[in-house]
């Protein structure tokens, strides 16, 4: 990052979506960057050096020799999809092992890439003061985790922690949420179930990047942020958006939600009988789930925004065309 150039930085989880793109991110701007995870690197980048190390086990001293930083951004997330110990045996061992990394290297600074599922679902707005309330292991495990970094950075003087709470991030590499649907919409296969204004607050992997950058320049000993562009989209706005950059503009039917979920029942007797499927009611219910969140600590520090969704949207047409074309 151009704020601390030259120095040295340990990425935990470094070879997943936002984990790929911080480390190429650190490494062009000229930090020396070690980039631990248990899978295997999605891209080798000249100058960075790779660890296999599990976050679940103690991780090795010599990891942090050196480093003026720790991003942890491992996790288990896939919800579901994990039996419930894996949120927090890889999400809550891995903030305590990143911990004692940062107390036995004597490392200043921890960023910790949280989420939003800590507040739960809702239709509700939720600010950096809203209080958290998580029904899923998932963000439990992940307010569990925050807790932990925020008792390391008070135990020694002169730490500094860094927490964002991202909605759904995507860009290049994503594989998750935006590029299911964005082949859904090529295909012309998707449709809005029950509703089209669930809200899903969000923006591109770059302006996360650039916020996070944004956060640690400051000198604030502790700062937890949401992440979201400003301006809410909800599921009928993000396919209208798709639509302008690709030109093929759809208009999705409305399917009602029960005939959904029984469906999605039935491929769950499916999955228990061995077929892989990734169609679940829960991932349905999801869909209808508005998440909600406003940047406020962002715009009340006067981030300016680089990006919004159309121009996100295009951004990530220019640099790959997989479900774009």
């Amino acid at each position: 990052m151009a704020e601390r150039k030259s120095q040295s930085a340990v990425v935990l989880g470094a070879s997943g979506f936002i984990g790929t793109r911080l480390v190429r991110r650190l490494a062009e701007a000229g930090n020396s960057v070690t980039a631990v995870d248990i899978a295997s690197p999605r891209e080798q980048i000249d100058g960075v050096t790779y660890v296999t190390a599990d976050v679940r086990q103690p991780l090795a001293a010599e990891l942090g020799a050196g480093a003026a930083a720790i991003y942890n951004l491992a996790a288990v997330h896939r919800t579901p999809g994990h039996p419930a110990n894996e949120y927090y045996e890889t999400n809550v061992l891995g903030a305590c092992h990143a911990a004692a990394l940062a107390e036995a290297c004597a490392i200043p600074l921890i960023v910790f890439t949280s989420s939003i599922s800590v507040y739960g679902p809702t239709e509700a707005v939720r600010t950096e003061a809203s209080a958290p309330a998580p029904t899923s292991d998932y963000g439990r495990s992940k307010l569990m985790a925050e807790k932990i970094h925020q008792m390391w950075r008070k135990a020694g003087p002169g730490r500094r922690l860094v927490t964002v709470r991202p909605g759904v991030v995507f860009g290049p590499g994503e594989g998750g949420n935006y590029t299911t649907l964005a082949k859904a919409l090529r295909r012309g296969l998707f449709v809005y179930p029950g509703r089209r204004d669930t809200v899903k607050s969000g923006g591109h992997v770059d302006e996360l990047l650039r916020c996070l950058e944004f956060a640690v320049a400051r000198e604030e000993p502790e700062i937890l942020f949401n992440f979201a562009f400003p301006r809410e989209s909800t599921t009928a706005d993000i396919v209208a958006a798709f639509g302008r950059v690709t030109g093929r503009h759809r208009q999705p039917m409305t399917a009602p939600l029960t005939p959904l979920l029984l469906i999605a029942s039935l491929f769950e007797v499916a999955a228990a009988a061995g077929l892989k499927t990734p169609i679940h009611r829960e991932r349905i219910l999801k869909l209808v789930q508005s998440t909600r969140i406003a940047p406020g600590w962002l715009i009340a520090n006067k981030y300016e925004f680089q990006l919004d969704l159309e121009r996100a949207l295009a951004q990530w047409a220019d640099e790959t065309s997989d479900q774009f074309s």
